[in-house]
């Protein structure tokens, strides 16, 4: 029973940052090819320009231009899992976790 009790807060808690994020209209994309992905911040349908992107793991920052869409480095050695998190000019954050594949 409590290992239920546990799952169901987690999907709550969950769902209430995802719903954060939906209520503002703000939405991450993440497309992984080769050794990085491009990650595309949205926002009512519009690009987001100015967000400070990172990778978890990894040590640098990226900015999205204009058009909102900013290449990331994820080299590494095996397949893992990535949090990308995207913090905007008014202090607005959201993360995707995302598989990243190993690089043949």
């Amino acid at each position: 029973m409590s290992k239920f009790v546990i799952a169901v807060g987690m999907i709550l808690a969950s769902s209430t940052a995802y719903a954060g994020a939906t209520n503002s209209g703000l939405d991450m994309r993440v497309t992984t090819v080769g050794q990085g992905a491009w990650v595309q911040l949205i926002q009512n349908g519009e690009p987001v320009e100015g967000a400070t992107v990172t990778l978890s793991g990894n040590l640098g920052e990226y900015q999205t231009p204009e058009n909102g869409r900013v290449f990331v480095m994820t080299a590494a050695p095996n397949t893992r899992t990535g949090v990308f998190t995207a913090m905007l000019k008014d202090g607005q954050e959201i993360e995707r976790s995302v598989v990243i594949p190993r690089d043949h």
